[in-house]
């Protein structure tokens, strides 16, 4: 079976594609087509066929054939309830669909360009194998480049012809379209493309130079060992834009370009960079055995996502420090953020990292006002943990780098298998014996406190806390102009069991009007055992609630430096030791 695709863009202006899908070879009397529900990499149920217009299917003659729609995402076509006056085997497959969700998950098209996200336009076939289908794209003329690491098969300029080995591979690799800057860089002897679409700021940084360093660095960890023959790094400026999404050979990222400017920001989109440039191997080729191959119609339940994600977490700002791209300090201000943001979370005494993965498609990618309160992120715990196993590697004289070239190792044996639990275990067992696989295991299965001041101390460093005298209720806000509306109340503090509620517009504070600028400074109006009465809105009518302010949870003051050369030994890469010859 043969599948070609034609995607046109006519009129970019409004947000839709035509594609055409013709399958060639097919022999069957009824077949099933689907567009995926979800991409991997992005644990939520999508349905991407909501934002399709219209579904057509006919012989390649033009013959048309019964079909009616199975599913949410899933077509059936039977031939034989169709009136044919041909016998062919050459079908074909006709739909528009509607792109108009810039993010790294869905497709994006307007005036200036088209973002084409694989599982958001490309359908495939049932329980088929899709080997080697071809693509083709067609745009207006005005729009002068295209991005893409498919394999470019055209034979002339004015054809944008691809191939890609399967179906997973054709849909795993994102285009860009338009007249977007593009510049490149060679590592390692291998082309790296890179696309910048949307505004920037001015700024001093020389992101091409930043780039390879990245790529050099992370590559070095897996013994400059790139599986690929070709990356593209696409980026989306564009103002309030974060988050990035990995593929097998590229990486869609977003940002805001007004922020290249600032240092701190600047720092965190290198991060990015690394975080799903990292992906290739952690997640798309090392990767729990769930993962792969994919039922797009259905939910990939794992326990794993904080291998996948808590270790590239862990790693992304690692490599930015590595690469000489910021200073110790720098990376520790990072990490002391992870650490504030982990330690004020209530949910991490009730979800254990296992949880915490299974759970993310019904928890992480679909959050709520109480997502605080009932579980704990697997990237920040998980990185986190990370950090830990690193700092108890590094006592038994490993390291996480050794970690990385176990995994890398393991999965060049098995690449199709994919890792369970025990594998993991297996490696850290191999690295650090029974007493650090015990401490691992128990910060990956259960909600038991970490002890971070120990792990810290071990690097050279110390945990600097605050005992806080300021007052606190325990609630975040969020603002409409001035008015004040309850975000988050975080559990068993007082706004919690004074039942102020998500949701509630905060009007009077002891009979005083309550606004944007009393809520920003909060905690220098109040004072601790002393009761307030809150007037707020809630569903429309009016209620009364006394909260006492207690004194604040103590805070993370700063990571210190005891002994700069042990730390700055601790987070430096790592050769692999060699073992002693048996004699």
């Amino acid at each position: 079976m043969k599948l070609h695709y034609l995607v046109e863009i006519d009129k970019p202006e409004g947000h839709l594609v035509k594609v055409t899908l013709k399958i060639e070879g097919l022999s069957k009397n009824t077949f099933k087509v689907f567009i995926p529900s979800w991409s991997p990499g992005s644990y939520l149920m999508r349905e991407y066929a909501r934002h399709i217009r219209w579904f057509g299917a006919s012989l390649s003659n033009g013959e048309p054939l019964f079909h009616h729609q199975t599913a949410k995402g899933v077509w059936e076509i039977d031939i034989t309830k169709s009136d044919l006056k041909s016998k062919l085997t050459d079908f074909c497959i006709q739909y528009e669909i509607y792109c108009k969700e810039l993010t790294v998950r869905t497709s994006h098209v307007d005036q200036s360009h088209a973002f084409l996200h694989g599982p958001s336009y490309l359908m495939g076939v049932l329980g088929e194998k899709m080997i080697d289908p071809m693509i083709e794209f067609r745009f207006p003329s005005s729009w002068s480049k295209i991005s893409t690491s498919l394999q470019d098969v055209s034979k002339e300029r004015q054809t944008f012809l691809y191939t890609a080995p399967d179906y997973d591979t054709l849909i795993d690799c994102p285009v860009e379209i338009g007249c977007h800057e593009t510049d490149g860089v060679k590592v390692l002897g291998k082309p790296h493309q890179l696309a910048f679409y949307g505004d920037q700021y001015p700024h001093q940084n020389n992101l091409k130079s930043d780039f390879k360093k990245i790529i050099e660095v992370v590559a070095k960890h897996f013994n400059n060992d790139l599986p690929y023959e070709n990356y593209l790094f696409l980026t989306h400026f564009s103002p309030k834009l974060y988050g990035g999404l990995e593929h097998l050979n590229s990486t869609a990222l977003h940002f805001d370009g007004r922020k290249l400017g600032i240092r701190k920001d600047y720092l965190n989109y290198l991060s990015l960079v690394a975080h799903e440039y990292f992906h290739l191997w952690n997640v798309k080729r090392i990767r729990p055995k769930e993962l792969g191959p994919f039922d797009y119609l259905s939910e990939g339940y794992t326990t794993l996502l904080w291998l996948a994600e808590g270790l590239t977490s862990f790693m992304d700002d690692l490599f930015v420090y590595r690469a000489s791209l910021s200073t110790l300090e720098e990376y520790l201000d990072v990490v002391k953020g992870n650490l504030e943001t982990y330690l004020s979370t209530p949910g991490r005494k009730y979800h254990s990292l296992e949880q915490s993965s299974f759970n993310a498609w019904i928890k992480l990618y679909r959050p709520d006002e109480n997502l605080k309160n009932s579980s704990v992120s697997y990237y920040l715990k998980g990185g986190l943990v990370f950090t830990v196993l690193h700092s108890l590697l590094l006592e038994k004289g490993k390291s996480i780098d050794d970690f990385l070239r176990s995994l890398w190792s393991d999965y060049k044996l098995h690449p199709e298998t994919g890792l369970e639990r025990d594998d993991i275990y297996r490696m850290v067992k191999d690295l650090g014996g029974d007493e650090v696989l015990h401490q691992f295991s128990t910060m990956v299965e259960t909600t038991f406190d970490i002890d971070f001041d120990s792990a810290f101390k071990s690097m050279g460093l110390e945990l600097k806390w605050n005992d806080s005298s300021q007052p606190w209720v325990g609630a975040e806000f969020e603002f409409s102009g001035d008015r004040v509306i309850v975000k988050t109340v975080l559990l068993d503090s007082p706004a919690f069991k004074s039942g102020l509620n998500v949701g509630d517009e905060i009007l009077f504070l002891n009979g005083l009007r309550f606004l944007r600028e009393d809520a920003d400074k909060l905690s220098a109006l109040l004072l601790v055992d002393k009761c307030y009465e809150f007037v707020v809105s809630r569903l429309g009518k009016m209620n009364k609630v006394e909260i006492i302010p207690v004194r604040a949870p103590r805070q993370l003051k700063e990571i210190s430096i005891l002994d700069r050369k042990k730390a700055e030994m601790a987070f430096s890469f790592r050769e692999a030791t060699l073992q002693p010859q048996m004699v």
